[in-house]
């Protein structure tokens, strides 16, 4: 199988950079797959960035690497940085992603250190990350590539504020269907919830929710669900619309459960 190499950045797809980035891959003389995860991020967002690839890193095979140009800033404007994470690799900034999809430590964390064949330092996706991926893409250990540290830059993803009969969250990621998921996931609404009874409740009033669905159909065609996703978080949607127009859900917006008594 070949080695499999996945990009999720914040550089969409009216530009050149993204083939500039792939170029640069297939020029460094490696047979592998290049995946693209999304490069619809918003700018600079770290938590999406987390967690869009967080939902789909478990499904990877051991070995795959992630390039993350998210934020990167210039080459030398700080530390880029190799993680061996889960029998996969994650390249990227010294910006706090990592802290931001992980749930456990990394098992080794180097600074990169390469020669570029370039005297552009703007753009570190394609001037350090790629080649860097190739080289693991072809069997080089990280410590060969970098420097290894112990330390790196951490960032908090906001959670959920939990009462004995309450959960309070947030809307962080919206797809392009218009369905809107929060950072409340199922272990969560078990914990609180304990069986009881509930409502979800959001900006608009009038719209709540007491059931779980399990699909989208589920719902009739224009009425509104709650489910929890593939990636086990809480999402509402409205079957065959768009919930975060319909029902003020954009993201950051807050969304609430209660539970009975």
């Amino acid at each position: 199988m070949k080695p499999i190499i996945t990009l999720t950045t914040d550089l969409g797809y009216g530009d050149y950079y993204l083939s500039l980035i792939k170029a640069k891959i297939y020029s460094q003389d490696v047979d592998c797959q290049v995946i693209d995860i999304s490069h619809e991020i918003d700018k600079f967002n770290l938590a999406e960035a987390a967690f869009v690839l967080k939902s789909v890193m478990s499904n990877f095979p051991k070995g795959t690497i992630h390039i993350v140009g998210v934020a990167a800033g210039a080459v030398d404007e700080g530390r880029h940085l190799v993680f061996s994470y889960l029998n996969q690799f994650i390249i990227t900034a010294d910006n706090g992603f990592f802290s931001l999809i992980a749930d456990h430590h990394p098992d080794i964390v180097v600074e990169l250190k390469i020669n570029l064949d370039t005297n552009d330092v703007n753009f570190p996706t394609r001037d350090l990350y790629a080649p860097a991926a190739a080289l693991l893409a072809r069997g080089v250990t990280p410590e060969v590539i970098g420097k290894q540290i112990q330390d790196y830059q951490k960032r908090a993803m906001l959670q959920p504020v939990i009462g004995d009969g309450f959960i309070k969250g947030s809307i962080t990621y919206v797809d392009n269907y218009g369905n809107a998921i929060s950072n409340i996931n199922r272990e969560l609404f078990k914990k609180v919830g304990k069986g009881r009874r509930f409502l979800i409740g959001f900006i608009q009033k009038g719209y709540d929710i007491d059931v779980i669905s399990s699909r989208y159909s589920d719902a009739s065609e224009g009425d509104r669900l709650a489910m929890f996703n593939s990636a086990g978080m809480l999402e509402v949607a409205i079957n065959h619309g768009n919930a975060s127009h319909l029902l003020g859900l954009e993201k950051s917006e807050t969304i609430i459960i209660t539970f009975d008594d």
